[in-house]
């Protein structure tokens, strides 16, 4: 049996008669290895290619969805921003804006932010200005978080945090997570307001030594994971003054335990604030936990009391420290720099108006300050109200920037926000303030971890199976006080069966083309006439250069549509591309009304 071909020698043959030459075995042993090897690394060139694919399918969608919501809400503080009316319909304008927000309010049972309004006369800012003290903050804060009236009921059987906080404290709220229970109400609003306390003790950036421990964690994305947070403790141990952690950022939103992760944290944090630093992230942002399931997590939790407990975690986040700076020598920041980053202006500036990045607060412009005044007398259109550009785009920058590696600095059009900042850029910044290295997260690599800028720029990403099970590790990175560092990685899996590489691919890439028929489907109509321009016969077929010339203008997105075409649409014996097919697996009934409002909002902002 098998493919070789076998001959038979007899035992008389004559003497004329000469066997072939068997080839030795040692020979055919190698070119058989050869082969194999050969064989082995087309198979695994061919999964690496899908994977990268798929992958790039992944953060087309997630970098799109992000710069749809940065342009929506542009759009929407634009309309705002821009309205012209006469005083009195100016003022009808503010109730009515402020009537609605208080229904939206009373109707979720949210509390009114702190008295700071968004609307308001030219007349009233210097007075409003002067009444949000600081005291007035601190006093609205806890009449709007208020746990007192709360009732625990007799059914509770969960964890009932006493102040100040124990270790154990900590081991009995992992061990209620791990069995998918929640924290009661009450003690979740007494536990965020314990945190806010130490939080609002902490400078804009913190400085970690490694002095004590000789060695500090830091670990990037979470978002909202809690197997990759309880992996990290299990492998490393809890947070001590031995053995300090590092959270860059980003803990919530797209996971379904993101209350959870963030709870964890800020217990680590009251038990001992130097054994643990927690920098914001670009989705510790009122604006993104909207958009991005935080909220939604919350009001299913937390039902009648969500509101209470929204109002904490939007004033918390806005107290986050913006950076991090290890032994004088590392800075840690969640999105990265710009060619405009100056870490002493960073110290200085006032981190807690920021509830949300994405909306600098407008502020009064004082007598005294002459070049802000300046600058306003310069401005045809200026009214009175004054965004300080600089500090915003230095907080924007924090949060939102991704490396490239090509030189100089340039809007970060992928996101909608932040910079992209080439090597030139790290050494200015790195040099500058006398750094050696700069440790961000914000973007999922595939290993967790990956170096740039001639290993002067380092993402750490934690969360694994980010995109879908199997998509990438989770790492944290060890930072010693030789300079040394040590990363370990992993994967969660609730599932005990050990899935092929190939096994693994298979579920990434269909839940990749799934996610992309989806959005394509989302611009059905677009997409439609789009096609249509290429087939004024209505035969329902156009060439495939046409088909990927139609997805480049409506989608946005660069993808290399030509190969992607056979998971996508069918294609005819002739190499046409039936264009009503894209849309064949969905129904209207399958998108949920959000998806529409969403689509037509972007239309909105398009016009």
């Amino acid at each position: 049996m098998g493919c070789g071909k076998s001959t038979a020698v007899s035992d008389t043959a004559g003497p004329e008669e000469k066997p072939s030459m068997a080839m030795p075995k040692s020979e055919a042993t190698i070119k058989s290895a050869l082969l194999i090897q050969k064989w082995y690394r087309r198979y695994t060139a061919r999964l690496e290619a899908r994977r990268r694919a798929a992958w790039n399918i992944y953060q087309k969608i997630e970098y799109a969805g992000e710069q749809d919501q940065l342009n929506l809400y542009n759009f929407f503080n634009d309309m705002i921003n821009h309205v012209s009316m006469s005083e009195p319909g100016r003022n009808k304008f503010n109730n009515l804006v402020l009537t609605r927000q208080q229904n939206w309010r009373k109707s979720t049972g949210t509390p009114s932010p702190s008295p700071s309004p968004v609307f308001f006369d030219k007349g009233s800012k210097k007075t409003s200005a002067a009444q949000t003290s600081i005291e007035c903050e601190d006093l609205e804060f806890m009449q709007a978080t208020d746990p007192s009236q709360i009732k625990v009921s007799a059914a509770y059987k969960g964890p009932v945090l006493k102040f100040p906080l124990t270790q154990g404290a900590m081991e009995m709220l992992i061990n209620h997570f791990k069995n998918n229970q929640y924290l009661h109400a009450k003690y979740t609003l007494e536990l965020l307001r314990e945190t806010r306390k130490v939080l609002k003790r902490q400078p804009n950036i913190n400085q970690a030594s490694t002095s004590i421990a000789r060695q500090i964690t830091v670990c990037g994305d979470l978002h909202g994971k809690l197997d990759d947070l309880l992996i990290v403790f299990y492998k490393n141990g809890l947070p001590s003054v031995d053995n300090p952690y590092l959270f860059n950022g980003d803990f919530v939103d797209r996971g379904e335990n993101s209350t959870e992760v963030a709870l964890l944290l800020f217990t680590c944090l009251i038990l001992n604030p130097t054994a643990l630093y927690i920098n914001r992230g670009n989705h510790e942002d009122h604006i993104m936990n909207i958009r991005y399931g935080f909220i939604k997590e919350l009001m299913h939790k937390y039902k009648e009391h969500a509101g209470k407990v929204v109002r904490a975690f939007e004033d918390i986040f806005s107290w986050l420290p913006l950076a991090t700076v290890i032994d004088q020598t590392v800075l840690v920041v969640h999105g990265g720099i710009s060619d405009q980053t100056d870490l002493a202006y960073l110290a200085k500036i006032d981190r807690h108006k920021y509830l949300s990045a994405l909306r600098p607060p407008v502020n009064a412009v004082e007598e005294t300050d002459k070049e802000l005044l300046a600058a306003i007398a310069n401005d045809q259109d200026a009214n009175g109200d004054h965004i300080n550009l600089r500090e915003w785009k230095q907080v924007l920058d924090i949060l939102w920037s991704d490396p490239r590696n090509v030189f100089g600095c340039t809007p970060n059009t992928f996101r909608g926000g932040g910079s992209y900042f080439g090597p030139d850029v790290t050494d200015l910044v790195l040099s500058k303030h006398k750094l050696r290295l700069l440790i961000r997260s914000h973007e999922c690599k595939h290993e967790g971890y990956e170096y740039c800028h001639d290993n002067k720029v380092l993402t750490i990403f934690s969360a694994s199976n980010y995109y879908e099970m199997g998509s990438n590790k989770g790492a944290y990175v060890q930072i010693s006080s030789d300079s040394t560092s040590h990363f370990v990685q992993y994967m969660a899996s609730k599932s005990h069966k050990k899935l092929s590489l190939r096994q693994r691919l298979s579920l990434v890439e269909e839940s990749a083309f799934k996610d992309l028929k989806e959005k394509l489907y989302s611009h059905h109509s677009d997409l439609m006439a789009e096609f249509q321009k290429y087939d004024p016969a209505n035969t329902g077929l156009i060439t495939a250069t046409d088909w990927a010339k139609a997805l480049e203008m409506v989608m946005d997105m660069d993808l290399p549509w030509r190969t992607l075409r056979s998971k996508l649409v069918r294609v005819s014996l002739h190499g046409l591309v039936d264009y009503k097919s894209s849309f064949e697996d969905y129904t209207l009934h399958q998108f949920t009304k959000v998806t529409y409002q969403w689509r037509n909002l972007k239309k909105l902002v398009n016009y």
